[in-house]
């Protein structure tokens, strides 16, 4: 028995292994200098920006905030045309049908609720993947910082200086809470294993004395 764990333990260790070194290649510096002037050009930005960062992701991004924008104004607008044009005050609380025999709520007002909370449930999915920083560039101590958008292939331009880079108190109720990054006068959220060196993170993060982690003195 006690082979058998040595062996699953070592099986495990080969695997998380293989993860970090497969993650670590995906961005190898070599891996940037490669895509930058692609990532560049469908940017739209000039030479001087350096890649630092490129966050995963990005191709499901795109798809999902495309069918949050779709399904969200979708529904918001088939609520509005059916308040203002099909709800009648009289039959507020008998039951909503569709079709002959197919009732999907029990009330107009419950059917109200569900469109509602469905709304705000993306809504709120939506305001955090906003956040969510696709692509970072350098050029000296000006960041320019890449952020979905709305619709497919489109995206946001946020430029921001070193000074005003600080990390954010960390939320219970935010996901990624932990690398949620003030950018000036814009939040964004930053993995920190997907830049491009360690360094370029470190001299983000720590640029000022009083951000530095504490250290020992002799």
């Amino acid at each position: 028995m006690n082979c058998i764990r040595l062996l699953k333990l070592c099986e495990q260790q080969s695997l998380n292994v293989f993860k970090i070194s497969a993650r670590l290649i995906a961005n190898h510096p070599i891996k940037f200098i490669e895509t930058q002037d692609r990532w560049r050009q469908r940017d739209g930005i000039s030479k001087r920006w350096q890649l630092i960062y490129k966050a995963p992701m990005d191709n499901i991004l795109n798809y999902v905030t495309t069918y949050l924008t779709f399904s969200t104004t979708t529904i918001a607008a088939g609520a509005v045309y059916y308040a203002a044009f099909v709800l009648d005050p009289a039959t507020i609380n008998d039951p909503v049908v569709i079709g002959e025999d197919l009732v999907i709520a029990n009330s107009a007002m419950e059917c109200l609720t569900y469109l509602g909370a469905f709304i705000i449930f993306h809504v709120a999915v939506k305001i955090l993947l906003s956040k969510y920083v696709i692509r970072l560039y350098q050029d000296g101590d000006e960041y320019l910082a890449i952020f979905r958008g709305s619709y497919y292939n489109s995206i946001k331009k946020h430029l921001f200086r070193l000074d005003e880079f600080k990390k954010l108190k960390p939320a219970l109720v935010v996901t990624w809470s932990d690398a949620r990054f003030s950018l000036g006068n814009k939040h964004g959220i930053l993995l920190e294993h997907y830049f491009k060196t360690p360094e370029h993170f470190n001299y983000l993060r720590y640029k000022n004395n009083e951000d530095k982690p504490d250290s020992d003195d002799n």
